[in-house]
């Protein structure tokens, strides 16, 4: 993304707040892209936004739980609002697993949570 031609993108980060998420976060914006990054943690999402201010005043961060369609909606609202269109790029980093079940012992909302939360 940071290569010749490209310029400044509005990236959407899914899981922003950890790990893959929060490393591609911090690496796209130091190469000039706008991070539209979510969360449900949002004492993470300021920690981040904190880190990343001095590159850029228009990150946006939002607490989401993209599990729940209901905040998943509201999150594109929000950014459709505040940043006059649909994001350049999106990246799906949200993720989240079982609790050291085997699958067959899993109970079945702990699954869709798996499941709504990844796919």
């Amino acid at each position: 993304m940071g290569g010749k031609g490209i310029g400044n993108k509005s990236v959407l980060i899914t899981g922003v707040s950890k790990g893959i998420g929060r490393a591609l976060a911090i690496e796209l914006a130091n190469r000039g892209h706008t991070i539209i990054g979510c969360s449900r943690a949002q004492d993470k999402l300021d920690s981040l936004q904190s880190l990343l201010l001095p590159n850029n005043h228009n990150h946006l961060f939002l607490n989401v739980d993209v599990s729940s369609n209901d905040s998943v909606q509201q999150m594109a609202r929000t950014v459709m609002e505040m940043k006059g269109g649909p994001p350049d790029v999106i990246v799906n980093s949200a993720g989240t697993i079982n609790k050291n079940n085997k699958m067959w012992e899993v109970p079945s909302q702990e699954f869709d949570l798996v499941m709504d939360t990844n796919l």
